[in-house]
């Protein structure tokens, strides 16, 4: 049996429901505030579980996340979003926020062990003030925040009711052993990017004014500019905007040198979704934000991994922190049977742990000692269950 609790309970409630016919537990978003909450501690005894994590989707206008779309506007199949069971259809309307991304994967557990599982907190489609201003509309205090999880902040900017907000990128679905930072994640759902300001008296197909791209994937996708799609700079599986962060906006330019060099139009720009790598920004009045990418580790990346080094900014790419992967081959923590769809899960994110097996360790019941003449014998009783 799992045992789970948060990190801080002053930040939220556990939102926990468990499956007895299934073994199953789905971990939901414990906090009310969709950007500042709190990991859930969970202690695995020896077993084998199967992990399904759910990265969060980007800030858009109600109802317009989309499920994965490709560059020639056809999505993916309902079919393959209903057997993961995620909640996104396909649409084909501009202005959409990105869908966060589904993997999933099974590992044996040797020993008991503690895990923190961050649940990603959807990207918001927001304003602070009713104005337009080139200076203001950066200042950290008066910016969109991105969701729990390291989602890209966007920018204010308000024209009027039909006209205004922009979204902030969707955080990332993570699990963690024995440490609870970067470094020591095993798996990661990718989330979504931010949309552009949605108009809604265009009732057009053809009008996009910037989409967020989904998360998810090894290489999660780039987004939309004035609905054409731009795969500049992407999230994957070794590199991105950084390590666990997706990019906000800002009013010049990306901080990144691998990032947009000039930013573009007015003030209305989303924030990226974060990941194993977190996804670009556009930084761009008419365009949107790209997606962080999902990862797990399996018996083909862990030795490569175990001798590099990942250094993770801010959302801002301020405040480097360079250090070593947490885990070797020898630890043993290595997925298999990984199944990963880009682009399927709207709102927060989700962790669900089926338990497939328990390991049960020989436990001493009784030790009898037996004296017969000279010789003393010992006699140790084990249960097996």
């Amino acid at each position: 049996m799992l045992s789970y609790r948060l990190d801080d309970i002053s930040k939220g409630f556990a939102n926990v429901s468990k499956n007895t016919s299934s073994n199953t537990y789905t971990f939901d978003y414990p906090c009310e505030s969709y950007s500042d909450c709190t990991d859930y501690v969970i202690s695995f005894p020896p077993g084998v579980y199967k992990f399904e994590l759910y990265g969060a989707s980007g800030g858009s206008f109600p109802g317009m996340v989309s499920s994965y779309q490709y560059s020639d506007g056809t999505c993916t199949k309902s079919e393959i979003v209903s057997a993961y069971h995620g909640n996104t259809h396909c649409i084909a309307n501009g202005s959409r926020g990105g869908a966060g991304g589904y993997i999933s994967g099974i590992i044996s557990l040797s020993h008991r062990l503690t895990s923190y599982a961050t649940i990603g907190g959807r990207g918001n489609y927001s304003y602070t003030q009713k104005y337009c201003d080139v200076e203001s509309d950066f200042y950290l205090d008066n910016m969109i925040k991105g969701g729990y999880g390291g989602g890209g902040y966007a920018s204010n900017c308000y024209y009027s009711e039909r006209i205004s907000r922009a979204g902030s990128g969707g955080g990332q679905t993570a699990v963690k052993f024995h440490k609870n930072d970067l470094w020591h994640r095993v798996i990661v759902a990718g989330a979504g990017g931010g949309s552009d300001n949605y108009h809604v008296d265009r009732i057009n197909q053809g009008e996009d004014d910037g989409s967020g791209g989904p998360g998810g994937g090894s290489v999660a996708q780039g987004y939309w500019y004035s609905h054409q799609y731009t795969d500049e700079r992407m999230a994957s599986a070794v590199s991105g905007f950084t390590f666990g962060s997706g990019e906000s906006a800002q009013r010049d330019k990306s901080k990144n040198p691998n990032g947009v060099t000039v930013s573009r139009g007015s003030d209305d720009r989303p924030g990226s979704g974060a990941g194993w790598f977190g996804g670009f920004a556009g930084h761009d009045g008419n365009g949107g934000a790209g997606g962080g990418s999902s990862f797990v580790l399996t018996n083909e990346n862990i030795e490569e991994l175990s001798q590099k080094t990942f250094t993770a900014h801010d959302t801002f790419y301020n405040n480097p922190i360079t250090a070593e992967y947490g885990f070797t081959a020898k630890d043993g923590y290595k997925f298999s049977e990984v199944k990963t769809v880009p682009g399927i899960w709207d709102e927060n994110g989700r962790l669900i742990v089926t338990v497939l097996d328990f390991i049960s360790l020989p436990s001493c019941n009784m030790i009898c000692f037996v004296r017969i003449h000279d010789f003393l014998f010992f006699f140790l009783f084990l249960d097996p269950k």
